[in-house]
């Protein structure tokens, strides 16, 4: 009888102790999703829609993403709600045309991106209605791009700024699926994303170098990227070509593809324009436009908010050429 009691006892004791086990992980599983979600704001990330021509386009919804509202509206622009024409003739539009530089990523609340902004002064100079698309997603290339024209048309558009970057001149789609990085649906679980999405590729890191750009490449992506503006030019849309440049740029690195992109422009007859003309000077005297190599910060998108102005206004208003002086008239011989 002893025995049997002392056997009971031990196997009481190891159920208690696997209790308290799983009790214990449960506890540590919430206070992680807890933490993951609350504090740095996973589990709801902007989602992708894979396309057959665009490649993928943002999905529309309204996110929170790392404590920022991310709003998608009907067609995959990071804009307000609008409809796909003008409802006032009165309205403003302008179509801002671009890659993650653009879209200005899920570090930045939709109200501080460059077209947000762009919007209220805007709305300011001009006393009217302005909607500014915001048509741009991660990675996007000028093929991207130029299929969602074709897709979506231009919205009633009277200007509009196309922002590339040196990469893409040779920035075209793939077709290979799309990773973790563009996800389809919602994760199981914010903890699940930190896990999957961020600790798993930094035990694991990818390759730090891309395989070198191809001469087909180069010719593919030049070659939407003239058709693009030759689409905005049939439809009478006054256009600028804004040049974006990255920190190892300033620092002296040759990417090239900046020339080939504004040779494109000029063979249009588009002003070209570089966001050097407002990052640099601000970088160089130590304040934090960017993120990254490439991507602006919060102080960096209000700085192009600025330059996007102040070509919209040139666009719409233009100066016109100061007439040739007169030639001087002939001196009179005494």
């Amino acid at each position: 009888m002893i025995v049997h009691r002392r056997r009971d006892r031990r196997r009481g004791g190891a159920r208690r102790i696997a209790g308290l086990a799983v009790v214990s992980l449960l506890v540590l599983l919430a206070a992680g999703e807890l933490l993951a979600r609350k504090v740095a704001g996973l589990g709801d990330p902007p989602l992708y829609i894979a396309d057959p021509k665009i490649e993928y386009l943002n999905k529309p919804g309204h996110y929170d993403r790392f404590h920022h509202t991310i709003h998608i509206n009907q067609w995959s622009q990071r804009s307000p709600d609008a409809p796909e024409k003008k409802a006032d003739p009165n309205e403003l539009r302008v179509l801002v045309i671009g890659d993650s530089v653009v879209y200005g990523g899920a570090r930045i609340d939709d109200r501080d991106t460059a077209t947000a902004l762009l919007t209220q002064s805007l709305a300011s100079e001009e006393k009217r209605p302005v909607f500014v698309a915001n048509i741009s997603a991660g990675s996007w290339g000028p093929p991207n791009q130029l299929e969602y024209l074709k897709r979506f048309g231009t919205f009633d558009a009277d200007a509009a700024i196309v922002v590339w970057s040196s990469h893409d001149a040779w920035d075209v789609p793939e077709f290979s699926g799309l990773g973790i990085e563009l996800p389809q649906q919602k994760p199981a679980s914010a903890l699940w994303e930190l896990i999957r999405r961020y600790g798993i590729p930094k035990l694991f890191p990818p390759p730090a170098e891309s395989p070198p750009h191809t001469q087909k490449q180069v010719d593919e992506g030049l070659a939407a990227a003239k058709e693009l503006l030759e689409i905005l030019h049939a439809r009478g849309i006054p256009t600028a070509v804004v040049i974006h440049r990255t920190q190892d740029e300033f620092k002296g690195k040759d990417l090239e593809g900046d020339r080939l992109l504004a040779a494109v422009a000029k063979s249009e007859n588009l002003p070209v324009y570089y966001t050097a003309s407002v990052l640099e000077p601000a970088w160089k005297a130590g304040k934090p436009v960017f993120f990254d190599d490439i991507h602006p910060s919060t102080d960096g998108n209000r700085l192009l908010s600025g330059l996007y102005t102040q070509i919209v206004d040139g666009l719409l208003h233009p100066v016109p050429a100061s007439p040739a002086p007169a030639p001087a008239p002939p001196s009179q011989g005494h």
